[in-house]
């Protein structure tokens, strides 16, 4: 099988997208994947889904992806542009990222699995060879992620405390859902205003379902 062919497959990629090169450079520890995609293709709007064809492409971008054995292995494409005549000039959505991620999304799972594991973000960094913003970007996005799946549940138990963080009095308030141990809130400082964001995010069925909140007065 060829190296192409290989990629394809553990990338799962599928028309219009295909690999066209592997560069293995083994004096570095690294492996550069092109991927590119066929002509005569019908692209989704990001914005509406309506299709056009391509009108440009954006610079070649590169995507840090899982380590093949040892060494980094990064991803380059250069993405095709659309232009709608509602929402204007946009990239389409590529398979194997998120918009503005400098990672795959596999990679960011493993990053994720990896920090879960780890006492601390710094610890994870030094594991998966990333900086302090990049380890937190990619926290960042899949907690938003995990919020766009979130489904409305009535709450019956709160609870409501603060913790403090670094040095002095810097503190966060967080909310729990007790019965499924669950947080649901985390907001700056200590005060009622802390808690404003979290009443607004609740629908009236919501509210009308809080029984009993506990909290450290």
């Amino acid at each position: 099988m060829r190296d192409t062919d290989l990629y394809k497959q553990i990338l799962g990629l599928e028309n219009p997208w295909y690999v066209s090169r592997v560069e293995l450079k083994v004096a570095e520890q690294r492996v550069d994947i092109w991927i590119e995609h066929d002509f005569g293709v019908q692209w989704e709007c990001p914005k509406c889904s309506q299709t056009f064809t391509c009108r440009d492409h954006a610079e070649e971008r590169i995507w840090r992806h899982m380590d093949t054995c040892q060494f980094r292995t990064y991803l380059h494409a250069r993405i095709p542009r659309i232009d709608c005549p509602e929402h204007g000039v946009l990239q389409v959505k590529v398979p194997w990222s998120e918009p503005r991620s400098r990672f795959t999304l596999l990679f960011e799972c493993f990053v994720i699995d990896v920090i879960a594991q780890c006492a601390n973000i710094q610890g994870a960094c030094r594991l998966l060879r990333l900086n302090w913003d990049e380890v937190w970007g990619v926290m960042n996005r899949a907690v938003t992620r995990g919020l766009n799946r979130k489904q409305e549940m009535v709450i019956p138990a709160l609870g409501i405390d603060e913790k403090a963080f670094k040095k002095g009095h810097n503190y966060m308030t967080v909310v729990c859902d007790l019965e499924r141990a669950t947080v649901e809130h985390v907001a700056e400082d200590r005060k009622a205003e802390s808690l404003t964001a979290f009443w607004k995010s609740l629908s009236p069925k919501q509210l009308d379902g809080v029984k009993a909140v506990s909290m450290d007065m």
